[in-house]
């Protein structure tokens, strides 16, 4: 009954229709549905995973047409009636599909006149029982009687609406809903609206109707049939709102640190925004993690999250809670910049995930400042984001693609953390007020509508207007349309005079690898300096039309001059060599002089700067080397993102590698000893993250101590013939860098641990720590394991990319897999989006090119030669040309830094 992906060349052919013929992947603008009237009707409760549906779409005829395309797959159609707006049947000659777009197509008999009113009736049959994690499928759990329980759950985002039952599946397309859902008298069913009533309807079942949503695209629908706990409260600051949190009965205890948060983040929003949530309640559910590919979903009133991003106690570290209160509040703004206010095409996700994501950091931080959320973003947002933008095969923010793969390929670093920081460097330039305000206009002149970046431009320019903030010559449309039409980003170069009396600021394109050719691109660029009384109100900007701008700042001659110094910008900034040695100097001599933001933002930019051939590396490990005496923890998260590069790239350079090894162990040799080999009470959130990052280096790197207190550990399994679990990241990273340096694991113990460990992050937790095996006998006993039991594909991706990450023997593992399961792959991994994203994880891992021919030959062999396989070449060949240009120099480097 199910129509399985096929990994292959989608073939662009004219394939007629009943006379018809589409070149695109678009629904034909001739038709437009109203409303939705749509029934569900469910025996999970008595493990029957079928189900039936009818639903009916009201529909209006925008242009004279004797077709009606929507979208439809994986049903299968019992009845397709068709009636006028009088109740009466209007005669169907036909309906058929064209799978390779979607579509379902109902041709009439006779024309269906313009502006006249009709509703499509389609019975049809469809089954959760499916592997992808898609549209309405299965989640299952054992209870605590071992008795094996199903909930149908949905996750339609981006275009698996169309899957569940047959619709209009596009995202500017929004109408309103009715949903009635039947269940189990034991079991309940949970919609995006309130419950309006639930009625009897036999001795097994009852039908639960739901009210009228507001008008909203499918891919926001959802559904939730299953027997788990709720846990309810109230948040009230606009409006009463009913708040409620649900999960399998075995994790219930864990759901009241969720509720305070829901509660807190619903109240902050709607006051920020100064406006009301538009539905009266909003439900939020926990999936299991090996049962829910996405991290968490926004559907409209009814949230869905893995257990791991959605469960913690009072006793819970702090990370794990910062996990759960971004997670939330990332989901939470979606219900205003998604939800309420909808994007007309996919081109436009970063409306949507941009301002989530730039929210989940800044509003978590004002409901929960003990988790120091905001301070994170330019150390792991922006700095992901900017690693991202250094490739030529970058895309723009604003992308325009039709097929479905094209669109969940957007859902990338650029949708989320470029435009995230883009939208905050925004935000600083205005002030907060100003753009605060002028995102309270977009909300009240766009909500229940569809939006284009347009209608952003509009409003913050009315609020620009108002408070007059910006230079004459520029515009809120020329300025995001710089950032959001072009692929990559800038390097700013300053260049002090010889006086000192003036800057020449110059502009271009920031590749992490040097091109053949001569970039033109260029930005409206807000300068961010030390030297200005606010250093995060911009002291000038650069229009776009300047490469180079001769700017009159008044230096000292042995004063520093810093750009971006809290990182609010979104570039990478270069000196001449006269000032980066007055900033070497400035921090050799006062450690304390710049901020740990400042600090970050130099090692970062400067070390990657050196790959990239704009800086010396001798000057680079100059600023880096300053961490030998600099125990904060934002330098040092820079610090590490780019050793771990390091490290990925010599790889196959064994005398470069060991120079690295030596040097990271004398810039870590404090670390440790500063921050504890276990967590204390009381620390904050940074003091517990640097800690991880020192055990990973120390361990990594070798040092006695580290490496000995994880053998430790793992001994302390080796006698035991129980049972044992991993309740903390801190007890993940020592058993991952145990079982990293063993020669010898004890398999059995940690298989036992896995078939019985019922909690998703614990179960996380033991994969990612086998993950670091470097035997590959034992990653192929848990590979095994977990494709001959019933692990999820989901895990089953994950283990073969977080294995990869640790080093060649997992990275081969993978490879190999890949290459052996391929004429079973429907059966065992059937999931094209699960694959994509391990392919790009293992194309992350690839610096040789024995290994990149293998890995392209299993890219053409999955998904053909498309344009992703040429975007993943490219991707190759910039990383094998980075080390064939940088191994010799960092060698050469470290070699002098080696004490």
């Amino acid at each position: 009954m199910s129509r399985k992906f096929r990994f292959g060349l989608f073939l662009i052919l004219c394939m007629p229709l009943a006379g018809e013929c589409w070149d695109s992947f678009r629904l034909p603008n001739t038709t437009r549905p109203t409303h939705y009237d749509l029934l569900i009707e469910t025996g999970i409760h008595a493990g029957v995973l079928d189900y039936n549906g009818t639903v009916k779409i009201s529909i209006k005829i925008l242009e004279t047409t004797n077709q009606i395309v929507l979208h439809s797959t994986r049903s299968t159609l019992i009845d397709v009636d068709l009636k006028n707006d009088n109740e009466l049947p209007i005669p169907i000659w036909k309906h058929e599909f064209d799978n390779e777009k979607d579509f379902l197509v109902i041709t009439t008999v006779n024309e269906l006149d313009k502006g006249a009113s009709v509703q499509l009736e389609i019975s049809f049959t469809n089954s959760i029982d499916r592997t992808d994690q898609s549209g309405f499928y299965r989640t299952s759990y054992s209870n605590e009687e071992g008795v094996v329980k199903n909930a149908g759950v949905t996750q339609f985002q981006a275009c698996e609406a169309r899957s569940s039952f047959p619709c209009y599946d596009e995202p500017g397309i929004k109408t309103t809903f009715d949903v009635r859902i039947t269940c189990g008298l034991d079991y309940h069913a949970r919609s995006n609206a309130d419950i309006s009533a639930v009625t009897i309807i036999s001795k097994e079942k009852k039908l639960v109707t739901f009210k009228r949503t507001p008008p909203m695209q499918t891919y926001l629908l959802a559904f939730l049939v299953s027997d788990f706990s709720v846990e309810r409260d109230f948040a009230n600051a606009t409006k009463k709102i009913t708040v409620q949190s649900m999960v399998r009965a075995s994790q219930t205890s864990k759901l009241s640190y969720s509720v305070d948060a829901s509660i807190k983040l619903i109240n902050e929003l709607q006051s920020y925004f100064d406006h009301p949530f538009e539905m009266n309640k909003i439900d939020s559910v926990g999936i299991r993690d090996a049962d829910f590919a996405a991290g968490a979903m926004e559907n409209w009133g009814l949230v869905t999250y893995r257990e791991s991003l959605f469960l913690a106690t009072e006793s819970s570290s702090n990370t794990v809670k910062r996990d759960v209160a971004s997670t939330i509040a990332h989901e939470f703004a979606h219900q205003f910049f998604g939800n309420l206010m909808a994007p007309s095409w996919w081109s436009y996700l970063w409306l949507n995930e941009g301002f989530a994501t730039l929210y989940e950091y800044y509003l978590t931080d004002r409901t929960h400042p003990e988790l120091l959320t905001k301070d994170r973003f330019p150390a792991v947002a922006l700095q992901t984001a900017l690693n991202a933008d250094g490739s030529a095969t970058v895309r723009p923010m604003t992308h325009y693609v039709e097929t479905v793969p094209e669109i969940d390929r957007l859902f990338d670093r650029i949708a989320y953390d470029k435009s995230g920081s883009v939208l905050r460097m925004l935000q600083y330039a205005l002030g907060e007020s100003t753009f605060v305000k002028g995102l309270q206009y977009y909300i009240k002149e766009n909500q229940n509508s569809v939006v284009e970046p347009r209608n952003l431009y509009k409003s913050l320019q009315k609020a620009v207007d108002e408070d007059n903030v910006l230079p004459e010559s520029a515009s809120i449309s020329d300025i995001l349309d710089s950032w959001s039409r072009q692929p990559g980003a800038p390097v700013v170069t300053v260049v002090r005079s010889d006086d000192n009396n003036y800057v020449l600021f110059k502009q271009a394109r920031y590749f992490s690898v040097a091109q053949p050719t001569e970039n033109e691109q260029t930005w409206w660029i807000p300068i961010f300096s030390s030297s200005g009384e606010d250093e995060k109100t911009p002291a000038f900007w650069i229009p776009q039309s300047q490469r180079e701008m001769n700017v009159s700042l008044q230096l000292q001659s042995d004063d520093p001059l810093v750009i971006n110094p809290t990182r609010t910008g979104y570039y990478r900034v270069n000196y001449d060599q006269q000032n980066w040695d007055l900033i070497v100097e400035t921090i050799d001599s006062n450690a304390s002089y710049f901020s740990p933001t400042t600090v970050a933002m130099l090692i970062d930019d400067s070390m990657n700067l050196a790959h990239a051939g704009y800086l010396e590396h001798n000057t680079s490990f100059l600023i880096m080397d300053q961490l030998r005496k600099n125990s904060d923890y934002l330098p040092w998260k820079a610090a590490h993102q780019n050793i771990l590069l390091l490290e990925k790239m010599l790889a196959t350079e064994l005398n470069a590698k060991d120079l690295l090894r030596r040097y990271v162990l004398q810039l870590t040799e404090n670390l440790l000893e500063i921050y504890g080999l276990e967590e204390r009470k009381g620390e904050n959130v940074n003091d517990h993250d640097i800690r991880l990052i020192a055990i990973d280096l120390t361990c990594r790197m070798g040092q006695t101590t580290c490496t000995e207190h994880a053998e430790d550990k793992l001994r302390i399994l080796q006698p035991r013939a129980g049972l044992f679990s991993i309740r903390s990241d801190t007890q993940q990273r020592w058993y991952c860098n145990g079982l990293r340096a063993a020669r010898q694991v004890q398999w059995d113990i940690f298989k036992q641990s896995l078939q019985s460990e019922q909690d998703s992050v614990g179960r996380q937790y033991l994969l990612d720590s086998l993950a670091c095996v470097r035997d590959r006998a034992v990653l192929g006993h848990v590979l095994d394991y977990l494709t001959g039991s019933s692990s999820s594909n989901q895990e089953i991706l994950r283990f073969l990319g977080t294995a990869a990450e640790q080093g060649a023997i997992g990275l081969d593992l993978a490879l190999d897999y890949l290459s052996s399961q391929h004429d079973e792959f429907d059966n065992q991994l059937d999931t094209r989006r699960g694959v994509e994203k391990l392919l790009v994880k293992l194309a992350d891992s690839i610096v040789d090119r024995t290994r990149a021919k293998h890995f392209l030959q299993l890219v053409r062999l999955y998904l053909g030669a498309t344009e992703f396989e040429k975007i993943l070449a490219t991707k190759l060949d910039e990383q094998i040309q980075w080390k064939e240009t940088n191994a010799e120099l960092v060698r050469d480097t470290l070699e002098r830094f080696i004490l």
